[in-house]
């Protein structure tokens, strides 16, 4: 039997006083189980931590008449399985199932059958804390003086195992960080608990714990070159807990734990363990916990946790881990505890249906809108302007179209996995079209977003010195876009250098791209910060305060304008309404993801789920509006004002044939 410690975890240490005040009768089965109480409504008498209650008139007695032969509660309680119990955080009396509270030990009253707990006339080595037959150590002393030892704890002294030879009533034993490289030697028969953590042990197999026949827990965290072996024919069937966590297992074999048969927890966070190889834990039947945080699992087998009858909880990075596909069929999921992912389900990349939907909409509709407009004045246009203008809207639109196809690759990555997505996770973030489908979406929000900047500041030029010689023409225009477009380069392959490889910043979501706008950390958040947040907002700003001077300024001139050039007056407002709605657009894009980056910087809880929202709604909404803004917009106009043109000519022709 064991008992929950202080903070909850599974286990005992030498002076834990968490162990019961309580004994209660299962009537199911007839064991005894412990809890501790406190004072209720109903007024239930509360025993002090070194005694125990009867359940049926409530006396409370001391720990150590509980099962010392004799009947104590009125219905024999007291000496009820008997056969099972162990003492975790207690002293068990030698050759009895008599258990003492620490307070009781080396008290001058013997209490045990054989008065073992009065043989305190050990001397306290140099460099320890002792507490009757527990010692807390810092250095190597002469064990073979303490034979009656039955708690050691000697982190960093440097003991080996061959130095606690003799102790055979030790049943709480702690070495780490004493530099072990090997665990043969242990000879404790009655050792319930080792600890050997950060040592340098290189191996685990079964047959190391043949001296330890009756250890329920092992921890062996920290043992970084630890590796687990196939033990052959060797099995330990005491063993219940094994603590595995920081010993950095890339590719982990479940089967060789099944020398363990009676496993039922595993804790092996922190191993970063990529792949679990075969079957899983699917041999390991008695297993109830499993812990595999820190473990960036990509090859997860189909059957990993199926058939674990007794499985209880698991915890996990990735919300993979808690698909209903991998857990056994009458595994209660919410027991599972892993982040919830952002974007994708079990199922789907995108999540739902709607999402989906609107990614190919908006996709439609950039990879048209931008497609046309840049053929039309690639191929079209009669237009023979030498203004920089036409230039930048044909570097707009190439720039957006990026945008559309990131959100096509996006879009059918979702149907070639829909149903099945968990079982693709990993491999298709990881996967080169994962980050070329990343790359072209920062490229073309960074080169879209620059080139707007540049046509504000040339219509700024146009406008506000319409005489001058210091606009944009066609090389310079092309030379300016040039720039652009290679520091969009620039900034998209930063994350793809051999330097920054750690980042997995396209791979770190199924949308391919880190948006810093919820709290999650990521490698490479910085970055991601300085440009999608810092960067961007900056020129939002710079395109929003340039459009609406331009707009001032326009419709100034228009409300200055003499009253026979109403032609002039109309195409200035139409100027300035049409510049008003690109800096409206640049508003409702870049805004919300500037205001959410903030937030998220300042630690505001922000719904994960923003981030494919963003990624689908906000950032390319620029992409599918530039078009419309810049080439439809214009075309339209030019159209009505042929039609008004040739309407002026005809009601010209017709006043003239009059006369």
């Amino acid at each position: 039997m064991g008992c929950l410690d202080r903070q909850g975890r599974y286990g005992w240490s030498p002076y834990d006083l968490s162990f019961p005040a309580v004994i209660d009768v299962n009537k199911t089965n007839g064991l005894f189980s412990f809890w501790n109480m406190k004072e209720g409504a109903d007024g239930v008498k509360v025993c002090p931590e070194t005694h125990v209650r009867c359940p049926n008139n409530g006396n409370c007695l001391p720990v150590y008449l509980r099962c010392n032969g004799v009947f104590d509660c009125v219905h024999h309680e007291d000496e009820a399985a008997c056969d099972n119990i162990t003492c975790p955080g207690f002293y068990r009396c030698r050759g009895s199932t008599v258990c003492l509270h620490p307070n009781s030990v080396c008290d001058d009253v013997p209490q045990c059958p054989l008065h073992d707990d009065e043989m305190c006339d050990m001397s306290c080595p140099p460099n320890c804390v002792c507490r009757g037959l527990a010692f807390y150590c810092a250095e190597r002393f002469p064990m073979w003086d303490f034979e009656g030892l039955r708690y050691l704890d000697a982190s960093g002294s440097g003991l080996i195992p061959s130095d606690v030879k003799g102790t055979h009533l030790l049943v709480f034993l702690r070495l780490a960080q004493c530099g072990l490289t090997r665990l043969e030697g242990l000879a404790l028969p009655n050792l319930l608990y080792l600890d050997v953590s950060y040592n340098n042990l290189s191996s685990l197999n079964a047959a190391q714990f043949q001296g330890v026949p009756q250890v329920r827990r092992v921890v062996l965290s920290g043992n970084v070159f630890l590796r687990l072996l196939d033990s052959g024919q060797r099995r330990h069937d005491r063993l219940a807990e094994l603590d595995l966590s920081d010993i950095h297992v890339p590719r982990l074999n479940a089967t060789v734990l099944t020398a363990f048969p009676g496993l039922q927890q595993l804790n092996l966070s922190g191993s970063r363990i990529q792949q679990v190889l075969d079957d899983g834990f699917q041999r390991l039947t008695e297993l109830s916990v499993v812990d595999l945080r820190g473990c960036p699992v990509s090859h997860i087998p189909p059957v990993m946790f199926q058939g674990l009858r007794s499985l209880q909880a698991v915890y996990a990075d990735s919300f993979r881990l808690c698909c209903p596909a991998l857990l056994p069929a009458d595994f209660n999921v919410h027991k599972c505890a892993a982040p919830f992912d952002d974007v994708s389900t079990c199922d789907d990349l995108l999540g739902s249906e709607a999402y989906s939907a609107a990614t190919f909409v908006i996709a439609l509709v950039a990879v048209i809108g931008n497609g046309s407009s840049f053929v039309f004045r690639m191929f079209v246009s009669k237009s023979k302007s030498k203004l920089g203008f036409g230039v930048f809207v044909t570097h707009l639109s190439l720039s957006d179209f990026l945008m559309g196809v990131y959100l096509v690759v996006l879009g059918v990555a979702d149907r070639v996995y829909k149903g099945r997505y968990l079982w693709n996770d990993m491999w298709w973030r990881n996967s080169s079209a994962c980050k070329v489908a990343g790359f072209l979406s920062l490229l073309s929000s960074e080169v879209s977003t620059l080139i707007m900047c540049l046509i504000t500041l040339d219509r700024f030029l146009v406008l506000r010195f319409p005489f001058s010689r210091k606009h944009f023409g066609l090389t310079s225009a092309h030379v300016a876009s040039g720039v652009a477009w290679l520091a969009g380069v620039i900034l998209a392959t930063v994350p793809l250098l051999p330097v920054t490889s750690h980042w997995q910043f396209y791979g770190h979501t199924s949308i391919c791209l880190p948006l810093p706008v919820t709290r999650k950390d990521f490698s490479g958040r910085e970055y991601s910060f300085g440009i999608v947040i810092v960067l961007n907002f900056v020129l939002f700003l710079f395109v929003c305060c340039g459009q609406l001077v331009i707009y001032g300024s326009v419709q100034a001139n228009a409300m200055t304008a003499a009253a026979t050039s109403t032609t002039r007056k109309t195409q200035d407002l139409t100027i300035a309404r049409r510049l008003l709605a690109v800096a409206m657009s640049d508003f409702l894009c870049w805004f919300p993801i500037g205001l959410l980056g903030l937030l998220a910087s300042r630690g505001v809880p922000v719904p994960g789920e923003v981030n494919v929202a963003m990624a689908v709604f906000v950032l390319p909404l620029n992409s599918a509006l530039n078009p419309f803004l810049y080439t439809v917009n214009v075309l339209l106009e030019r159209r009505r004002l042929a039609r008004e043109d040739r309407l002026r000519k005809l009601i010209l022709s017709q006043l003239n044939a009059k006369r």
